[in-house]
């Protein structure tokens, strides 16, 4: 496959398991009623898709570094696109439960193979361009996966939902048996324990650990804001749910351009200037929300997109930070990276979701304790971490190239 088509496929693999997160969701009460069963036991199946999704992609990944990236995503791709089908064929809620929990296992093999394509393929700045455009296709995913869903019940049911979805997994298995060769360039050959003892390295990696948690963290109050959101505009502000999905889209919309943002400023300032002004950004925004959030919707607004669009700029810069703290075990490291944002994402959701007495104080200090956090470890990460760059790099820009 020609170098430049790389970042278009990777994006459009990374899209399809967001789009399985939120196609369905405008389906969710139709479901319940029709099925006679509470809200909530349907919302089980979005629960356990991100629990099987999570915790299966340190299989995949590991599994990548011994067979290599090809088959894994050949495998999750096919997978899901046969998942999808039966989720489509459901005729009760817990077999829906059931096949979700497969979609999620199978979107995984296809998520974790992205970051290690990209680290396998690209490196410096070519790779931070990549994870750029992966961070928009990312953002931009979930951002319109519920008015796709939408559409496909206004004309048809939705079950033609989950036919879509495999509609798309086919395609871009299709596109993968086409124009991807392998890129890994060295397999190891080992078992059950040799897999296990891959993550025991990594666990080892202390510069790896380190970059890891002290970034994950961020994800707490992007994915307790998903959460949450609805809560703030359509409770407390009173917003219809037209109202919410349009000012959900302007949230969402923050992260994409933030992302390219990122894909942009990359060739003039360094990964640890970029990084440290993401970090104040982030917590400037949490601070608002937690000053001034909770007064009108508008402030809510302004301050949740001064934060979601800094946190999509340093998306692709902690990436390939904590990627680079690697050699060996890519997929591995590549596979624990998202499991760690998204176990983060999801107790953040369950933090911002409680019936607390003031959400938004709760939200607020979610969303300016974890960039504190780690900003406060910066300077420190800085002395640690394996990189050419230097910590002076933080108080000024990479000087412009001369001609």
């Amino acid at each position: 496959m020609p170098q430049s088509y790389y970042k278009f496929f990777l994006g459009f693999v990374a899209a399809v398991a967001p789009l399985a997160t939120d196609m369905y969701l405008p389906a969710i009460p139709q479901l319940a009623e029709m099925w006679g069963v509470n809200v909530s036991l349907v919302n089980l199946s979005l629960v356990l898709w991100f629990v099987a999704y999570s915790f299966t992609l340190l299989v995949w990944g590991s599994l990548s570094d011994r067979f290599g990236r090809r088959p894994i995503l050949l495998i999750g791709l096919a997978l899901f696109a046969a998942s999808s089908v039966f989720c489509a064929m459901s005729q009760n809620v817990w077999q829906l439960i059931a096949t979700r929990i497969l979609q999620g296992i199978a979107g995984a093999g296809g998520a974790s193979m992205v970051m290690a394509i990209a680290r396998d393929r690209f490196e410096g700045k070519d790779r931070q361009q990549v994870l750029a455009w992966i961070g928009v296709i990312l953002g931009l995913a979930p951002m319109i996966a519920p008015s796709i869903g939408a559409a496909i019940m206004q004309y048809g049911n939705w079950r033609m939902i989950f036919y879509a979805q495999g509609l798309a997994a086919a395609l871009m298995l299709a596109v993968s048996l086409m124009l991807y060769q392998e890129t890994a360039i060295t397999l190891y050959k080992a078992g059950v324990f040799g897999m296990a003892a891959r993550y025991g390295r990594l666990m080892g990696n202390a510069n790896y650990v380190l970059t890891n948690a002290s970034t994950s963290i961020l994800s707490a109050p992007l994915l307790g804001f998903v959460a949450f959101s609805p809560l703030a505009y359509i409770q407390h502000f009173g917003m219809s749910r037209q109202q919410f999905a349009l000012l959900f889209a302007v949230n969402a919309l923050a992260l994409v351009v933030g992302s390219a943002s990122c894909a942009h400023l990359i060739h003039r300032f360094s990964d640890h200037y970029l990084l440290t002004v993401t970090l104040v950004g982030s917590l400037v925004g949490g601070i608002l929300v937690l000053l001034i959030g909770h007064i009108a919707w508008i402030w809510f607004l302004l301050s949740a997109a001064m934060f979601t669009y800094f946190f999509g700029m340093s998306r692709p810069l902690v990436n390939h930070l904590v990627l680079e703290q690697v050699n060996d075990d890519i997929g591995a490291a590549s596979s624990a990276v998202i499991c760690s944002q998204f176990l983060c994402g999801a107790a953040g959701m369950a933090i911002a979701t409680q019936h607390w007495q003031s959400p938004f104080l709760v939200f607020g200090a979610l969303a300016t304790l974890c960039p504190l956090a780690t900003l406060l470890l910066w300077p420190w990460i800085l002395r640690r971490i394996r990189t050419p760059h230097t910590a002076a790099d933080i108080l000024q820009p990479e000087p412009p190239p001369v001609g």
